[in-house]
């Protein structure tokens, strides 16, 4: 996962970052959010992607906002326009 540096600051790298994962009420995942530890999900601090699926299979994975800045909310992931 790339980090954008500007708006997550050393020392974390991607696997300090915590992740919180939406599924679609079965076992596939439709949202992923990373975000510095101790990040509310309520925050303007977050990376959300949106993952969408093709026959069952995931066909793409966009940004909210069409950018992988940390500065979405996580509580407000389904709201958002992804690109």
């Amino acid at each position: 996962m790339p980090i954008n540096f500007h708006t997550v600051s050393y020392p974390f790298t991607p696997s300090d970052l915590k992740k919180r994962i939406d599924y679609d009420g079965g076992s596939d995942p439709v949202y992923v959010g990373y975000a510095a530890p101790g990040t509310a999900d309520s925050a303007a601090a977050w990376q959300i992607q949106k993952i969408t699926y093709t026959g069952g299979l995931v066909s793409g994975i966009d940004f909210a906002g069409g950018t992988n800045d940390y500065n979405r909310v996580w509580d407000d992931r389904a709201s958002y326009t992804y690109s």
